[in-house]
């Protein structure tokens, strides 16, 4: 099982996602290019058949599917691998289970049975292979004035409550982000509060921002006192980049923020950041300014 499991995470987590940022002929269209996507497709076509997977297997999927279950999975991800099996089709399909709405025609209604309680999957920015968003996502000048001291092990102290175990958000979480949250609490080189910050990204949808301050004013309402600099600080080079979308905090003005400064406002990349956002469903107004409240429903 062992052996099946590290096959299983080979294909979805590296192998699949690295054709696809090549644009591999083995598909003459590669829909999605994030590993938890691959995952939601294969699982949900090799494993749900007839529903999502999450409503046959408990999970994370890697540690409680079934010989059977993780044979089946393997084989189909070698087959889009292998180019036997079309990736558009099987998208098509999961997406069509979920209730969620198609990349290549009008929102597919939900199977009766269940309610289209999930927000449409994000569309992932088409990029070169060299090209990376692991950037840190600074938020703007003006709204970190206050806030001078670095992020260290010892001056960010949390509860142990909002961090001792993330994998409890797993249930509470966004549909397909059970492995970002894994990694986030298996990671030997985080410190508890970056942990904690990095736990509260997953919990922001697609088609929604929040803020920096936004984040700082949960912290210091349920854990321990912040602020947006120290917020930016747990951020600084997010390791699981955008598979753990930093991309969706910006500065509590409205404004963009910034990538470590070539991504901010007036950076090179700011577009880039923008056509990101834009995908998801984010809008900003003439001047620059997002539209809509940034999302505050954060939980332990």
């Amino acid at each position: 099982m062992e052996s099946l499991r590290m096959q299983w995470n080979d294909l979805y987590r590296t192998k699949l996602p690295t054709m696809a940022k090549a644009r591999d002929p083995a598909q003459p269209k590669w829909p999605v290019f994030l590993d938890h996507c691959f995952a939601r497709i294969v699982l949900d076509n090799a494993v749900g058949n007839e529903k999502p997977w999450t409503e046959v297997v408990k999970p994370p999927a890697v540690k409680n599917m079934s010989e059977e279950q993780l044979t089946n999975a393997i084989a189909l991800a070698e087959k889009v691998a292998n180019g036997e099996a079309n990736l558009v089709d099987l998208d098509e399909r999961s997406l069509e289970l979920r209730g969620k709405t198609s990349k290549i025609g009008t929102k597919r209604k939900a199977a009766p049975e269940r309610k289209p309680d999930v927000k449409p999957e994000p569309k992932t920015k088409k990029r070169k292979a060299d090209e990376t968003i692991s950037k840190y996502f600074m938020p703007s000048p003006e709204r970190t004035k206050k806030c001078t001291s670095p992020t260290t092990d010892d001056d960010v102290k949390p509860k142990s409550k909002a961090v001792s175990d993330l994998s409890n958000t797993a249930g509470k979480a966004l549909p397909d982000m059970n492995v970002q949250l894994d990694r986030i609490a298996s990671s030997t080189t985080l410190t508890p509060f970056r942990k904690q910050t990095l736990t509260m990204l997953c919990q922001v949808p697609p088609g929604r921002y929040s803020t920096y301050q936004a984040m700082s004013d949960y912290i210091t309402a349920t854990s321990h006192k912040t602020c947006a600099r120290a917020i930016g600080n747990a951020m600084r080079n997010n390791p699981f980049a955008p598979e753990v979308p930093c991309h969706r905090i910006l500065a509590a003005d409205g404004s963009l923020g910034g990538f470590g400064g070539s991504w901010g406002e007036d950076g090179k990349h700011a577009s880039k950041k923008h056509a990101i956002l834009h995908e998801e469903g984010v809008r900003f107004d003439s001047k620059g300014k997002v539209k809509g409240p940034p999302f505050r429903e954060f939980h332990a």
